[in-house]
């Protein structure tokens, strides 16, 4: 019989509440590390440390080049890592390294004892030792990496990380220039050296509270062989990402590790403003940080990558262009060093979250991340040594083309270039599914106001109360951009009614419009419940413009709510649908609803169907309201007349009746007076009817502007302006002034057939 304690596989997979719960951690690992990083081997300091040993930049190189060289064995390494586990792995290989470092305190010692040659040697197995502690727990951080963080968050995580290591890079940048430029020799080195190490045994410790890391064993990972590692580069989506990365890694490694000679040597800054140099960078980084991420997790990681790599093509052509040896040498330095971050930060989150989420199969991050970790450790070692050798070789170099000065990092510069432009060209071959195109993410900050854009959706997630969101909601509006979609759209689904009632309004004011906004106005005008809000979105799907609503808005004209019909139709007249017309012709005809017949008639205007002016003039006898009977005026002139010029002349009169009349009538004299066969007589009835106007005998006029109409030849006039002119002169003789938009229509239709 079976054992009833039968042990159960354990699932030591942390969850994503409790991933989310303990990334503090990362980031105080992060922030106690970039001190470490900054005041050690990474930083500027360490480069300006190794020519203070008088080595030369093809030594540096190759001691540069230890650190990813040692990546190569992941290949090796990798399934042993997995199966120890890969938060013990990291701990034990993490720590070691602090220790590592601790050995580069005697190298003052040694130097002043020592040849040169022993002195490199020395330095070297510091650099090779660590190299090697690197590699080891770097192979076991990528899976972790991998697990803990939960890909719906990985932008937003790669942002707030980089925050952080920003500000402290910041901080640290300071603290070295200042220690720098108040001592000499390789002892203040020294001491940056020590606090790096103390700062780096906080980040180990750190790490012992962060979750995840197990190890393979049980799984079906722990039997993952180096056979099966390699089975990886059969993905060609990884290895065009590897190609791609590695571009990039060959352009920017040795630019960016021989920076802090070429300012010291070449645009001639001092030691302690080219580390100094380095808080440009880390500010255009923290600047554009949370951006990045935001933007990653929003739109994708490929146009947030691609955008850094356009960043970074500008900088060897401003390094290129750099003065020399003047004031602002400096300041320009350091506007070059702000792009920089900026483009480091851009670059490094959309790649990064491009390999974790786009190229990476989550139950395969052990094999792929050994690849990629051995490549990319291949690449940066060569990308190291070849730059040195470029330096040394072209140390020689020296002479002038036009504004650029040439020198030995010339070459660096410019093949750098060529390497990003290449890199460009092959990560247009990954497109990850969902991601939009870059010209097109380019143009979100293009468009409308993206700092009241990104104000307001900051804004937008902070909100208290109702006012406040409908006030913001409000903004998100006025913005117009397409950065502003996905909360507008949120807000469609808020509880809050009026809230939802703003959003749709905002959406009406969009400019340019969006498909995903005709989608969601769609859904309310059909699908919705609410009778205020349904009408508010087909009076949107008409505002906003776009033609696929059209669709949408003639189905709502078999809607069983009056109010409904009769904003589609108005709608599909704003959105010139002339297939409904015969529809539209047949509902006025047979129509008993008042504000049915206008919505009707309005649409008919709007769409210059000729064959409703006669139930149009039919419908307008029958209405009373003043303002009805304008608009229905209108329409009639949006069939015939000049829709902009009988506003015009509406607003004229009512300002000023008299007068603006008479000017109108005078205006047209000469061109009328040609229409006719007796141009003598109407010019002179023209001219007192002017009078009459002017003088305020608005019944003269009146009677005098009748007699113009019937001067006019039959053969002039199009059967509609005729049939329009004849209501005319018949409502104007017998109401006159009282039924003013007969006077408006009259004068429209004479200034349209003089044009």
């Amino acid at each position: 019989m079976a054992s009833a304690n039968i042990a159960q596989p354990q699932n030591n997979t942390p969850t994503n509440a409790e991933k989310i719960r303990l990334l503090h951690w990362n980031y105080i690992r992060a922030a106690a590390n970039t001190f470490f990083v900054q005041f050690t081997f990474f930083g500027p300091a360490f480069i300006l440390f190794l020519n203070e040993l008088n080595l030369n930049k093809s030594q540096i190189g190759l001691l540069l080049s230890f650190f990813p060289f040692m990546g190569a064995i992941s290949f090796i390494i990798a399934p042993s890592v997995g199966r120890f586990g890969y938060k013990k792995t990291w701990l034990a290989f993490f720590g070691t390294r602090k220790i590592v470092t601790l050995l580069l305190l005697l190298v003052p010692w040694v130097a002043m004892r020592s040849s040169s040659q022993f002195t490199l040697f020395f330095v070297g197995s510091i650099v090779l030792l660590f190299g090697l502690c690197r590699a080891i727990s770097e192979t076991a951080n990528y899976p972790w990496q991998s697990e803990i963080v939960p890909n719906s968050i990985r932008g937003r995580y790669s942002a707030i990380n980089n925050i952080v290591i920003n500000i402290m890079g910041i901080i640290a940048v300071i603290v070295a220039s200042w220690v720098l430029e108040r001592g000499t020799g390789l002892g203040r080195f020294t001491i940056l050296i020590a606090v790096g190490v103390f700062f780096g045994f906080i980040a180990v410790w750190a790490s012992t509270f962060q979750p995840g890391g197990a190890s393979t064993r049980g799984t079906e990972a722990e039997n993952i062989s180096q056979k099966d590692i390699l089975k990886v580069l059969r993905d060609t989506n990884f290895v065009r990402f590897i190609i791609g990365f590695g571009l990039v890694m060959l352009a920017t490694t040795p630019m960016f590790s021989f920076l802090p000679l070429f300012m010291r040597e070449q645009i001639g800054l001092s030691d302690g403003n080219v580390v100094l140099l380095q808080n440009g960078t880390l500010i255009g980084s923290l600047s554009a940080t949370y951006l990045a991420g935001w933007a990653a997790d929003r739109y994708g990681s490929r146009p947030v990558m691609l955008s850094g790599i356009w960043l970074m093509m500008l900088l060897p052509i401003g390094w290129l262009l750099l003065p020399r040896g003047v004031f602002l040498s400096l300041p320009l330095a350091v506007a070059i060093a702000f792009v920089q971050g900026v483009a480091v930060i851009m670059w490094g989150i959309g790649a990064s979250r491009m390999l974790y989420v786009n190229v990476v199969p989550y139950n395969k991050k052990a094999e792929y991340m050994g690849i990629y970790y051995g490549l990319v450790g291949l690449v940066g070692g060569l990308s190291q040594l070849i730059g040195g050798r470029v330096l040394d070789f072209f140390i020689a170099l020296s002479g002038e083309w036009s504004i650029i000065v040439i020198d030995s990092y010339t070459p660096l510069f410019v093949g750098g270039l060529i390497l990003l432009i290449l890199a460009l060209v092959m990560f247009r071959f990954i497109r990850p599914q969902g991601d939009i195109r870059t010209r097109k993410f380019a143009g979100l900050f293009l468009r409308g106001n993206p700092f009241m854009a990104f104000e307001s959706m900051f804004r937008y997630y902070r909100t208290k109360d109702e006012h406040e969101a409908i006030v913001v909601t409000e903004r998100l509006g006025q913005a117009h951009s397409l950065l502003t979609i996905d909360e507008l759209l949120e807000s469609l689904q808020d509880p809050r009614f009026f809230v939802r009632f703003e959003a749709v309004v905002s959406i009406a004011r969009s400019d340019p419009p969006d498909e995903r906004y005709v989608e969601a106005l769609t859904k309310i005008l059909l699908r919705g419940t609410e009778l205020s809000l349904t009408v508010l979105a087909a009076w949107a799907l008409g505002r906003i413009g776009d033609s696929h609503a059209k669709a949408a808005l003639r189905d709502g004209l078999e809607s069983p709510y009056r109010s409904i019909r009769a904003h589609c139709a108005r709608a599909l007249g704003t959105l010139g649908d002339t297939s409904i017309v015969p529809q539209l012709l047949s509902r006025l005809e047979s129509e008993t609803d008042v504000g049915l017949q206008m919505a009707y008639a309005s649409s008919l205007g709007s769409l210059q169907a000729k064959e409703a002016v006669a139930p149009i003039i039919q419908l307008l006898h029958s209405i009373e309201n003043d303002g009805a009977r304008m608009e229905l005026a209108l329409s009639l002139a949006r069939i015939v007349g000049n829709e902009q010029q009988f506003i015009r002349l509406r607003r004229e009169i009512r300002q000023d009746a008299a007068t603006n009349i008479s000017q109108a009538v005078f205006a047209m004299k000469k061109k009328l007076s040609d229409l006719s066969d007796n141009d003598a007589d109407v010019e002179r009835l023209i001219m007192t009817c002017s009078e009459a106007f002017g003088q305020g005998d608005m019944q003269q006029g009146i009677e005098k502007l009748v007699q113009i109409i019937q001067a006019l030849p039959e053969e002039t006039l199009t059967d509609s302006v005729g049939a329009i002119f004849a209501e005319c002169r018949q409502q104007l003789t017998t109401h006159g002034m009282n039924h003013i938009e007969y006077l408006v229509l009259t004068l429209d239709l004479l200034g349209t057939i003089c044009e």
